[in-house]
């Protein structure tokens, strides 16, 4: 209903205005105290309903002019000219009424097209006003039984995490998201009538007010005071006022000091929400609104104290800021002589927003107000002193709260004034100019008398004073460790030990720094107000606007109707109601005030710099508090200092409070401290060196500055228990403010500060030695929280001056020598400290990895790049197995890359790469570092992932990231086989090979695949997964860089000479899980290589394959080379090498593309081939495969190893592939007489069934191999081809393969040979129905072939005669999906012929057969014409009329009669009939199951045929079964609300018939 009051009033307002007053009555019990959700949705519709029709008189409303032309836009943009008429033109139209009169009369789309005049409408709209008018008061009646029964409301928790006080925090949601509904609706509600109307509700009002008090409702009755005491406007009287609050405040305040405490409170609370929009009326009622906030504040029940806040905080908003009145919501509707204005969308043109403006009156009650409760209290504190050194704080946390609640409503209209600025009516002469919400405060301010204006001028700055002064006086006590003697504490320690006295002071800090306004939360109100825009949107309205923008952009005149401002009305593509027009305009002015605490520090900072105004520190740390509150009156000289000198005072007085030694407090500090920096961010940057000396301890000369204690002074000091508590207390504040967005963005932004930050963390040992042993832990923590914003916003920098380079070098130096002497200082530091040396070294080596650059590895004086070089060796050869050794290896692979990038390096750069590689101990050290570079295996040792400490995985992931450049490596449809292989690997050993360079690289080559094969026979160990892996990954970086040589004979060596023997020797040893590891290595060495620069590597395989592929059973198992068989070992090689195998073929496939090399492969130079001579060079390539390969797979496609099957079927059809891709280029030079790949695959593959004399095993294991060949064909390959030429022709072999042929009634042997058999064809049975089911849904043949169709219904025919059931059921289940999924493709006669192949299944003898044809064929009914089904459904009416049973005749039937040939006939007759009758039977009732939501004509015709069928006399069980399992799923799905509109389908006997069978049987019947 909330959706269709906006279309409803817009498109036919007679629709909604006859119903509403019986909808509004029967609504009203919606409001339900016992169900919220209800209640909710109710108060939810109310609100929209005001929001688009008024209450009350019309006569006198002012409607928007239509007729507006485009160019008098006033600021607002238009799209389009009456587009909401224009999309309403279709329903007028005759095509459109005749459409909908051929509508069902009970369908939800057909309407009474009577039309209503204006005059009818018009009488509607007073009806519907008189019922609203009487809705109004039993509404509120039912809001005061709400508030009767609410219960204590839920809050959340003062502690940091905000949970729940008393349930969860959702509870607490829910309550907040109710109360501010029930606020808009109310707030809507009145601001929809008129006066006659709000005088009613007003008197209801103020009767419930003084005849009941409700402080568990007080929330919820102050937002309805609210909405009774907003400003408003007369419909005759234009004049601003408030008849609510000139009515209830006399109540609220009667006899407010004679009350009790619960009453005061609910009074209080409802006050307050009655002025905070009354506008200027407050200003009537000033005396008594004193009297009640005098009361409140004095009394000693902290609830009322906090009430009579909350008053003065509404009475300061109410007066200081700008809000729209109550009648610019109310929603615009028009009676004259023609009815306007329902339903459309609200607009700003020529009907503004009506606003309630501060005047001088009001800031003069504001000043007065904030003398008389803000600045007195402050005053009286010097009175003080003597309560303050007996430990009384109550008027200071009173005087507090005040000044909290103060500045929450008036901080708008405090300016910040210094100096000559004070006379605003004198122009200033700065280059500064005021902000626009400063700009409306100082005309505001020049209609008060000069007094005000000075102190309201100076008052911002007064209570930063104070509030610095407090700050202080906390932080001169937390400056320093408790006392050893455990002595009286101080003045200043009450104060600072009083933890809601710090954190008053800081959420005063909070407002100074970022409140410009009395509202917030304004971000969170743009987003309900988007939600609540979506609710009453009007898409059509918005996409057709949407288009007109689109063509005016295409056509060029975006820009000829001036700038758009705002797309307002329908016009504009809007339709949203007046409220929601007015709140976003409100939503705008309050983010004004929010923006403006952001411009506001930037004008005051760049006033500074103009002027050079200098600074006066404000904090004092050094401070007594007795002293400073005798003092107060000259702290709050505001002539002293500037404004910005009190926010700089501010922040550190933060500072001070984020290290407070309470852990509430400090928490609040830092919350306050990361909020004001997003204005006040520049003050950071003079703040940083001061927080990283406290990190370091060299801060002795620097106690209390910026409000830090001097961290080295409490390094020697300790408490009562000899600990250095308090150290670690502001070490925790330090490391917060270091991780604040702002502070690390200071840190990062230059060479300077990085050097200083670098310096800092990896000195951090020297303090937590210091902490005590239960603050360790903690203290990693938080230094971890300072790196980890560093480490995630890490960038490099340019540096274009020399400074920058010197500082960049000095950070590098520092770096390498703190790593190289470490060892040092660990031996002289002793085992104690051990543990947090290897986290410094790990964060040394981090900082090195990310600094160091191109520009370091050139030559220069300092020689940085040579010790790089070195330092990185070292760690690769003394961390053996470490954390930091695989830092070093990202070290190292970030150098590698360097160097390759640096044109204009030296060579004499790699000379300690060339050395090294040259080792045959370093080629150990690096093969053994990738290998620890792995994650560890976690399937062995429990299955426990590595416990790293806290950090250490990020640096170890990082390094990972820098050991060898990003590669979009396969980058083609056959990804990556092994989720182990790490290409980074293979590319670092593939760089180190090229940078060292030829001849000196033979070596290396040599040590590396020595270590290799070492590592691929790894015994059982945690790394020997690892092990073998990196055996695969320098593999492929050596393959990879052997084959960029420019020389083929070269490269044809090294495949006889090396990397062919590696093979050879590494495959036997590494378990077939690793395999697909090798798998990727060789992809990785030959990826978009030259075809001839593998030829070898393609020779190898194929031999291998050639000569140890199993053959047949006759063949015999391969030899260990000592006479006997390995058996499952000797299967398991075969695997191997069909897997590398694969892989070949997956890049011979590759090259066959028409861009040889791709732009992502980056290659060589020498890879650049021209597409002719690739093709010859695969040639080669082809002829070995097509010659030796290929066959010798043909003849083991029966392999008794599962593995070796899979591969063998992957082969085939990559084989497959190359032909069908080397085709495309072929030039016709090839061997006509060359037989086809597919030919011979399809041959070999169908020659299965006639291997009469094979052992069953091989012919099986055959099946199971083609089962593999269609899985690639469906997955890998495409409709057009694939399908065609491979599918189809082996579409009969997948039916035949579900036959059994193994005799059912033969008993089961106990032969475990047999006992095999019936395993392994129970496989291929259950393998090959999910196979039929992939190909019925997976291959569509969209490419236009309907031979194919035809062809495949052909062959689905032939299975469906088949004489084993299981065949006739895969054939009905393939049809079922088949049918489904080509329905757009087939033609008249392929969709008779499939109707014709599932009714022959229909009368099948196997039940299993007959139910699945008949679930296909209520799917394929389903999707078929009705006029199709209703022809035959008539047709098969008549044949289940024609085949009952007969009766049988009375009398004894004799034995003899007839001959033998008539019984027969006889016979086949009843057969006949009894096929007849269950096809028949079975077709009506899928006509009937494949209509579940409607009953078309020939429904009742099927129920009328079959029903028939289901007694005992007239069919068997079989059908009889089927018929009422139909009937009753039709009365299931039809029966029940909407049985009278299909009852009319039915005519008397059909309905009968119906009960017949869906009717219980009654013992009477």
């Amino acid at each position: 209903l909330t959706r269709l009051v906006q279309p409803a009033m817009r498109r036919k307002p007679s629709i909604l205005l006859s119903r509403l007053p019986q909808l509004l009555r029967l609504s009203l019990a919606g409001i339900d105290s016992n169900d919220q959700n209800k209640t909710l949705r109710t108060l939810i519709l109310y609100r929209n309903l005001t929001s688009w029709i008024p209450i009350g008189s019309l006569n006198n409303e002012t409607v928007n002019s239509d007729g507006m032309e485009i160019d008098e836009r006033d600021g607002t943009g238009t799209l389009g000219l009456k587009i909401s008429d224009y999309l309403d033109e279709m329903t007028h139209c005759s095509e459109y009424k005749s459409a909908i009169k051929e509508l069902p009369e009970a369908s939800l789309l057909s309407h009474n097209e009577n039309t209503v005049d204006d005059e009818m409408t018009q009488l509607l709209l007073r009806e519907t006003q008189s019922a609203m008018e009487d809705w109004v008061l039993g509404f509120l009646d039912r809001v005061y039984d709400l508030l009767r029964v609410a219960g204590e409301r839920e809050k959340a928790g003062k502690t940091s995490s905000g949970v729940a006080s008393r349930h969860s925090s959702s509870d607490v949601a829910q309550a907040r998201n109710f109360s501010r509904i029930l606020q808009e609706c109310l707030v809507q509600l009145f601001a929809a009538m008129d006066d006659k109307v709000h005088k009613q509700a007003v008197r209801s009002v103020a009767q419930f007010l003084s005849s009941e008090t409700l402080p568990s409702a007080s929330k919820d009755a102050s937002f309805l005071c609210q909405a009774v005491c907003s400003a408003r406007s007369g419909l005759s009287d234009q004049t601003e006022q408030s008849p609510g609050l000139d009515a209830l405040l006399p109540i609220l305040t009667d006899g407010l000091g004679q009350s009790s405490s619960k009453t005061i409170l609910y009074r209080l609370r409802c006050l307050a929400g009655a002025v905070r929009y009354a506008g200027k009326a407050v200003l009537n009622h000033r005396e008594k609104l004193k009297e009640a906030i005098a009361v409140a504040l004095a009394s000693n029940d902290k609830n009322v104290l906090k009430a009579g806040c909350k008053l003065l905080r509404h009475t300061l908003a109410s007066q200081s800021d700008s809000y729209p009145i109550l009648s610019s919501y109310r929603p615009k509707v028009n009676i004259g002589p023609k009815v306007s204005g329902l339903g459309t969308s609200a607009k700003l043109r020529e009907d503004e927003v009506k606003w309630s403006t501060p005047d001088s009156d009001s800031v003069c009650f504001v000043n007065e107000l904030f003398k008389l409760y803000v600045m007195s209290p402050i005053c009286e504190l010097q009175n003080q002193a003597s309560d303050l050194q007996n430990g009384d704080l109550v008027k200071i946390r009173r005087c507090l709260r005040i000044i909290r609640y103060a500045l929450r409503g008036g901080s708008g209209i405090l300016l910040d004034l210094d100096g000559d600025e004070t006379n605003i009516s004198n122009e200033t002469q700065l280059d500064v100019s005021f902000v626009p919400h400063e700009m409306a405060v100082k005309n505001l301010l020049q209609t008060v008398p000069n007094k005000d204006k000075i102190e309201l001028g100076t008052m911002r700055k007064q209570i930063c004073s104070f509030a610095v002064l407090m700050t202080s006086i906390v932080g001169s006590e937390t400056i320093e460790s408790e006392s050893i003697d455990g002595g009286t504490p101080g003045p200043n320690s009450s104060v600072s030990s009083d933890a809601k006295v710090c954190k008053e002071i800081s959420e005063i800090c909070l407002l100074l720094l970022t409140r410009r306004g009395s509202t917030f939360r304004c971000q969170e109100g743009k987003t309900i107000w988007k939600a609540q825009k979506q609710l009453v949107c009007d898409f059509v309205l918005s996409a057709q606007a949407d288009h007109l923008a689109s063509v005016k952009e295409r056509s060029g005149l975006s820009n000829s109707f001036g700038y758009v401002l705002y797309k307002d009305g329908e016009d504009g593509g809007k339709s949203i109601p007046r409220r929601l027009l007015v709140k976003r305009v409100h939503l705008f002015y309050e983010s004004i005030q929010r923006n403006s605490s952001f411009e506001i520090p930037r004008r005051l900072r760049k006033l500074q710099n103009v002027n050079s105004y200098p600074s006066r520190k404000l904090y004092d740390s050094e401070i007594s508090a007795v002293g400073a509150l005798e003092k107060i009156g000259v702290v709050l000289d505001a002539s002293t200092f500037r404004s910005l000198d009190g926010y700089e005072g501010l922040v550190d007085g933060l500072f001070a409070l984020a290290c407070h030694p309470n852990t509430q407090v400090r928490s609040a500090g830092i919350g306050v401290v990361d909020y004001a920096l997003t204005r006040f961010g520049w003050l950071v940057r003079s703040r940083v060196p001061r927080l990283l000396a406290a990190v370091t301890l060299n801060d002795q000369d620097m106690k209390g500055k910026y409000g830090i204690p001097s961290c080295s002074q409490l390094s020697e000091q300790t408490d009562a228990q000899g600990k250095k508590r308090r150290l670690a207390e502001v070490m925790k504040g330090v490391c917060s403010i270091l991780g604040v967005p702002r502070t690390v963005r200071e840190i990062i932004g230059s060479e300077e500060s990085r050097l200083s930050f670098v310096k800092t963390m990896c000195e951090t040992d020297k303090v937590i030695s210091q902490l005590p042993t239960e603050e360790m832990q903690k203290m990693v923590h938080y230094f971890q929280s300072v790196f980890n914003p560093f480490r995630s916003k890490y960038y490099c920098l340019l540096r274009t001056k020399k400074d920058e380079n010197r500082l960049h070098q000095e950070s590098i130096q520092y770096l390498m020598n703190l790593l190289s002497n470490v060892d040092v200082e660990m031996k002289a530091a002793g085992d104690a400290t051990t543990a947090t040396h290897w986290r410094r070294r790990l964060l040394v080596a981090w900082f090195i990895t990310c600094f160091v650059d191109e520009e370091d590895l050139r030559v220069n004086s300092n020689d940085v790049g040579t010790k790089l070089w070195k330092l990185s060796f070292e760690l690769l050869e003394n961390e053996v197995g470490q954390p930091l050794q695989r830092l070093a290896l990202g070290l190292f692979g970030r150098l590698l890359s360097f160097s390759n990038i640096s044109q204009d390096a030296d060579q004499a750069l790699d000379s300690p790469l060339v050395e090294n590689m040259t080792k045959d101990g370093f080629c150990s050290l690096l093969s053994q570092a990738l290998v620890y570079d792995h994650r560890e295996d976690s399937s062995v040792g429990g299955g426990h992932d590595a416990q790293w400490s806290t950090g250490v995985e990020e640096l170890i992931r990082d390094a990972g990231r820098n050991v060898a450049p990003r590669s979009l490596f396969p980058f083609t449809r056959t990804g990556q086989s092994s989720g182990v292989f790490k290409v980074t690997h293979a590319q670092l050993v593939e760089i180190v090979v090229l940078r060292v360079g030829s001849p000196q690289n033979g070596d290396t080559v040599k040590y590396l695949l020595k270590y290799a094969s070492e590592l691929a026979a790894a015994p059982p160990s945690e790394d020997q997964r690892n092990q073998q892996v990196t055996s695969a990954e320098i593999f492929a970086g050596v393959c990879k860089a052997l084959l960029q040589e420019e020389s083929d004979s070269k490269i044809e060596a090294s495949w006889k000479d090396l990397l062919l023997p590696f093979l050879g020797d590494v495959v036997p040893k590494f378990p077939i899980s690793i395999a697909g590891a090798f798998f990727d290595a060789i992809r990785y060495g030959i990826h978009f290589a030259p075809t001839e620069k593998y030829f070898p590597l393609t020779v190898w395989i194929c031999e291998n394959i050639e000569n140890s592929m199993w053959q047949g059973e006759a063949d015999e198992m391969p030899s260990n080379g000592n006479g006997t068989t390995v058996g499952s070992e000797g299967f398991t090689l075969q695997s191997k090498w069909l897997y590398l195998a694969s892989a070949i073929l997956v890049e011979l496939d590759i090259q066959t593309s028409d861009v040889p090399v791709p732009w992502y492969a980056e290659p060589a130079p020498t890879q650049k081939v021209k597409l002719s001579k690739a093709f010859s060079e695969m040639e080669k390539s082809w002829a070995v495969v097509y010659g030796k390969l290929l066959p010798r797979l043909l003849t083991s496609v029966g392999h008794p190893y599962e593995n070796c099957r899979d591969h063998i079927a992957g082969c085939l059809f990559r084989i497959y592939s190359c032909q069908k891709k080397k085709r495309r280029f072929d030039t016709g030079d090839t061997n006509d007489e060359e037989e086809s790949v597919s030919n011979k695959i399809i041959a070999k593959f169908l020659g299965v069934s006639g291997l009469v004399d094979a052992p069953a095993k091989e012919k099986y294991n055959t099946l199971l191999t083609v089962r593999k060949f269609f899985a690639y064909c469906i997955y890998l390959g495409d409709s057009k081809s694939e399908f065609a030429a491979l599918i189809l022709p082996l579409l009969p072999l997948a039916f035949e393969a579900l036959q059994s042929t193994v005799e059912e009634e033969a008993s089961e042997s106990s032969d475990t040979h047999d006992v095999a058999i019936r395993a392994l064809e129970a496989e291929i049975f259950k393998g090959y129905r999910y196979t039929i089911a992939e190909l019925s849904i997976s291959c569509i043949m969209s490419y236009g072939n309907a031979e194919d169709v035809s062809q495949v219904l052909e062959v689905v025919k032939t299975a469906a005669k088949n004489k084993f059931w299981q065949v006739r059921q895969g054939a009905a289940h393939f049809l079922r999906c088949f049918e489904g999924c080509h329905k757009f493709v087939f033609s008249a006669k392929q969709s008779a012929l499939t109707r014709n192949i599932i009714a022959s299944l229909l009368a099948d003898e196997r039940r299993e057969v007959s139910a699945a044809a008949m679930s296909a064929l209520t799917g394929i009914l389903a999707a078929t014409p009705l006029e199709t089904v209703e022809s035959l459904v008539t047709k098969y009416s008549g044949i289940a009329n024609r085949s009952k049973i007969k009766k049988k005749k009375k009398g004894p039937q004799k034995e003899d009669d007839g001959t033998k040939d008539e019984l027969k006939i006889l016979q086949e007759k009843e057969k006949k009939r009894a096929r007849n009758q269950q096809t028949s039977v079975f077709f009506l009732c899928a006509s009937i199951l494949a209509q579940p939501y409607e009953t078309p004509k020939h429904v009742p015709i099927a129920i009328c045929a079959i029903s028939k069928h289901s007694f005992e006399r007239s069919a068997p069980l079989g059908v009889r079964d089927i018929v009422k399992k139909c009937c009753g799923e039709y009365k299931r799905t039809h029966m029940s609300d909407n049985w009278e509109v299909h009852r009319n389908v039915f005519d008397q006997e059909q309905l009968e018939a119906l009960e017949d069978v869906v009717s219980t049987p009654h013992y009477y019947a």
